[in-house]
């Protein structure tokens, strides 16, 4: 009889399809399993890179106040007190005429250094984290010179607030909004949020195959996910590595204008504070801390970040100058 065969034939033909089923469901899980690794370990590095870029942009904030708040301070009381200054003709630097504690640019200078050590009373510990990130990422030499302490303090905390990238940096939106902001922060940067994985319940049979085929699509988005943050990492890390070689160079420069500082007080101990009593290496020695006091204001004013939060180019300009007048002193 032909019967028993069919049905034998039917029967075999079953347990291939669920042969096949389980197949399909265990590569499904593979794949499943593998596309969720993928994402967790993704949004682990680029949280990573993103805090160490963060801190990198604090530590850079953080000198930059440090450093108006100290040694541009000591050197602007002291330039204050010498009279009659005259570095047009004495001094063999053209960037250095007209500069004298009457110009735009020694007052802003001096305001800056007033309004940063009323931001640091409490110690640079006592300043706002997101202050120091917008500090680190922008002008804030510009800020404190032209708005009283609170003021400044309140520009700095508003340029890390809307600025996307600024507020993303130092995770404070994200914490603060939640998933539903902070997906909306990574849209704006350029970043596709976190995908959310199709790993429902699976399911024997004809399901199989669309488990099968949700997998695929669920690993396709991992992978993509994986590109654009490994683009934001390349990003940041560009950033981080900018802005670490901002605040080395501006600790170099540091190191020699303290020095040179404390020559100016010497000579205004031994000579007093009249500029025509000077010899020539006293103005020379004047000279000198004045234009290390402009070189390290052309960097404390570069902008790391551009308004889009993108890496500002133009800052190596700044720094190849910074490091012309370095290894001039040297």
């Amino acid at each position: 009889m032909a019967i028993p065969f069919i049905l034998g034939a039917v029967a075999l033909a079953g347990a291939v399809k669920t042969v096949d089923a389980l197949d399909d469901m265990s590569t499904a899980k593979r794949i499943n399993s593998e596309a969720q690794d993928l994402v967790d370990s993704t949004k682990r590095k680029i949280e990573n890179t993103r805090s160490s870029t963060n801190e990198s942009i604090k530590e850079l904030g953080k000198t930059k106040i440090s450093i108006m708040s100290t040694t541009m301070k000591n050197f602007v009381d002291s330039f204050s007190k010498i009279k009659n200054i005259n570095l047009n003709d004495s001094i063999d630097i053209d960037e250095l005429r007209g500069f004298n504690p009457n110009s735009k640019e020694f007052i802003d200078m001096k305001n800056a250094s007033f309004k940063a050590t009323e931001l640091a009373t409490g110690g640079l510990g006592s300043i706002a984290a997101g202050v120091l990130t917008a500090a680190g990422a922008y002008n804030a030499v510009g800020a404190l010179a032209a708005a009283s302490t609170g003021t400044a303090i309140s520009a700095l905390s508003g340029a890390a607030a809307t600025n996307a990238t600024l507020a993303w940096l130092g995770g404070g939106a994200i914490a603060a909004g939640g998933g539903g902001i902070a997906a909306g922060i990574w849209t704006m940067i350029g970043l596709t949020a976190a995908p959310a994985l199709l790993v429902g319940g699976l399911f024997l049979g004809s399901k199989a195959e669309t488990a099968l085929s949700d997998a695929k699509s669920n690993r396709a988005k991992a992978e993509k996910f994986e590109q654009e943050v490994k683009n934001m990492c390349s990003a940041l890390n560009a950033i981080k590595d900018r802005g670490n070689q901002i605040k080395n160079l501006l600790d170099k420069l540091n190191e020699k204008f303290d020095n040179s500082v404390k020559k100016v007080d010497m000579v205004i101990e031994l000579m007093g504070t009249d500029w025509n009593e000077y010899n020539k290496a006293a103005k020379e020695k004047v000279g000198t801390a004045a234009q290390l006091a402009k070189t390290i204001k052309i960097v404390l004013d570069t902008s790391l970040l551009k308004e889009d939060g993108k890496l500002n180019e133009d800052s190596q300009k700044q720094i190849k100058a910074g490091q012309a007048v370095l290894e001039k002193f040297s």
